[in-house]
């Protein structure tokens, strides 16, 4: 039993809690039930109430991580290169010429066992075009006979 576990709460002030409650909800991304707090009466419970919450809705890996080295291991494994050379840096130009760049990515995505979708432009993208093209077609088609 450490000092936080018998500090108890009931001499502090209620406002300077629920200010201290919301910061540590808005920093984690969670929000306590009306009654979960309703019978903590020292600072060490308070703790294992957040420390549970945190390791029930948050994972301790690194999402941004884990995807950097399993895209890795599979551009180094198609690609037959040494992965240690592949950083957060390295130029994609160099690694993906032209001339490979679409069926490299084709071998990745089998390798990854998902469609990365990485060559494809966004949607945004694509269908401005599309619009642009048929209202060329339309004027095209409505305006060039008039020039007949």
């Amino acid at each position: 039993m450490t000092d936080l576990d018998t500090y108890e709460l009931c001499n502090i002030d209620p406002e300077d809690i629920s200010d201290v409650l919301v910061k540590v909800e808005n920093s984690f991304g969670f929000k306590f039930g009306d009654t979960e707090l309703k019978d903590t009466k020292t600072f060490g419970e308070l703790c294992d109430i957040i420390t549970s919450k945190v390791q029930g809705d948050n994972s301790n890996d690194c999402t941004t991580q884990q995807t950097f080295y399993k895209l890795r291991n599979a551009i180094a494994d198609t690609l037959l290169i040494d992965k240690t050379g592949i950083t957060p840096d390295t130029d994609l130009q160099k690694l993906f010429p032209k001339n490979i760049r679409r069926q490299s990515f084709k071998n990745i995505d089998e390798h990854l066992g998902f469609k990365t979708k990485i060559l494809r432009p966004k949607h945004s993208i694509t269908g401005t075009l599309a619009i642009i093209f048929l209202t060329s077609l339309v004027g095209l088609f409505f305006f060039g006979k008039q020039d007949l």
